[in-house]
């Protein structure tokens, strides 16, 4: 009996130490990441086609007037700088968000067609239908809505397992993605560009008025993911 209680005493002191390692690993991991992106969004601000010292570009972000750099880091810069990074974010909540629910690390809204079929009905909408700007977006929108909803609905027996539904949404994805092969290759040749741009993303041309519709987005996906963190333990 008691070395059955020495047993557990030493696997519950194995678990809290591994426990232990495991924070201490994640904090470093979060520490090194989060370095890494202070360090590529103060290099974007200084380095392009003219250099400007850590300085000046410090001067610019604090709202003082900088000449010659207000304008190419605080109008042109700064802004895709920032919506790189809410991006960025939005990405990383996005999985995370899908792995919490569904706890399966493969859950994402690219593995399991979300993202598809968003793409699918985006590349639709130029192509076929001839939108762009909010319209391309706000379609791509319902699109995804519209595909979750279906995963859902064709992975729900009783209940929805993880692993049926993860299986489900690879299939859906892999059949958007065909559809939206097929309209790439049926697009013509400005379609074709508008199309890939729209797929690939691009911060070309980023302004202060795209951005702020990117943050209202992150500020919304952070809610839900703590609201899923809180459901799901």
């Amino acid at each position: 009996m008691t070395a059955t209680l020495e047993t557990i005493d030493t696997g519950i002191d194995d678990l809290a130490a591994s426990r232990i390692r495991r924070g201490r690993r994640r904090r470093l991991v979060i520490a090194v990441l989060a370095t890494l992106v202070v360090a590529a969004f103060a290099a974007s601000l200084m380095f392009g086609r003219t250099f400007y010292p850590p300085a000046d570009v410090l001067r610019v972000v604090l709202g003082q007037d900088v000449a010659g750099a207000n304008f190419t880091v605080g109008r042109l810069r700064l802004p895709r700088a920032v919506l790189a990074v809410v991006a960025g974010v939005c990405f990383g909540l996005g999985g995370i968000t899908f792995q919490t629910m569904l706890r399966n690390p493969l859950a994402s809204p690219d593995i399991i067609g979300i993202s598809s079929g968003a793409s699918a009905a985006a590349a639709f909408a130029i192509i076929v239908l001839g939108l762009g700007g909010t319209g391309v977006s706000v379609v791509a929108i319902v699109a995804g809505l519209a595909v979750a909803l279906l995963i859902y609905g064709l992975s729900y027996r009783g209940g929805v397992a993880g692993t049926r539904l993860i299986l489900i949404g690879i299939g859906i994805a892999a059949m958007l993605d065909s559809v939206t092969s097929y309209l790439l290759s049926t697009a013509a040749t400005w379609d074709l560009q508008e199309t890939m741009r729209w797929l690939t993303g691009s911060l070309n041309g980023a302004t202060w008025g795209a951005t702020v519709p990117v943050v209202a987005a992150l500020l919304v996906l952070a809610s839900n993911f703590r609201l899923a963190r809180l459901t799901c333990g």
